[in-house]
């Protein structure tokens, strides 16, 4: 047991204020750093309590020699979606992000003042978020290009949370990733990254 760094070992949490961010721009400039600012984009607010799941869907071909035994195995292909429930129904960068950005109007305090309903949206987006680590450091996950795959039931319901829930692609960027992480250390003022 000496070879074991308990600070090493962390849960999932979000950074104070904001933990997701987007940007409906054509071309943005997205981080390369945990501790960059995302002045730039547009915060999405508060997501559930369940944070966002990752799933990696692993594609093998499995070649069997004479006998029936397998004897290569090789990757035929990775597909990586995420799933995530958006809190902030009420503001105007989650019903872009769920109707399309074209499809809603928003006044200058960004409240949604009309939404045209619409087919799931075909935009690619980046995501990101940023989330604490058990011991002070700053996760930063970026998916560069993101595309609604699904979108949950919303449970219009006296006493229940009304949630935008979605299920995302990650498409590879121009480097081939479909995602990245980056991580830095606690900042002076004790927030990561501030």
């Amino acid at each position: 047991m000496t070879n074991i760094d308990t600070s090493n070992v962390t849960t999932g949490a979000p950074v104070e204020g904001a933990c997701c961010y987007t940007s409906f721009a054509a071309s943005p400039t997205l981080p390369t750093t945990a501790s960059e600012s995302l002045a730039s984009f547009d915060s999405v607010g508060e997501i559930s309590d369940g944070g966002y799941t990752k799933s990696v869907s692993v594609t093998t071909n499995k070649f069997k020699g004479w006998h029936g035994s397998t004897i290569l195995t090789q990757v035929e292909n990775e597909e990586n979606t995420f799933k995530v429930a958006f809190a902030e129904v009420d503001g105007g960068v989650a019903n872009k992000i769920r109707y399309g950005s074209d499809k809603v109007e928003v006044d200058a305090s960004g409240k949604v003042t009309a939404i045209d309903p619409t087919v799931v949206p075909s935009a690619t987006i980046p995501l990101i978020f940023d989330e604490l680590l058990a011991n002070g450091r700053k996760r930063r996950t970026v998916f560069p290009r993101a595309t609604i795959e699904s979108i949950d039931d919303e449970a219009h319901a006296k006493g229940s949370l009304l949630l935008y829930g979605m299920t995302f692609s990650a498409n590879v960027d121009d480097n081939g990733r479909p995602y990245y992480i980056r991580e830095a250390a606690p900042a002076e003022s004790g927030v990561p990254g501030a």
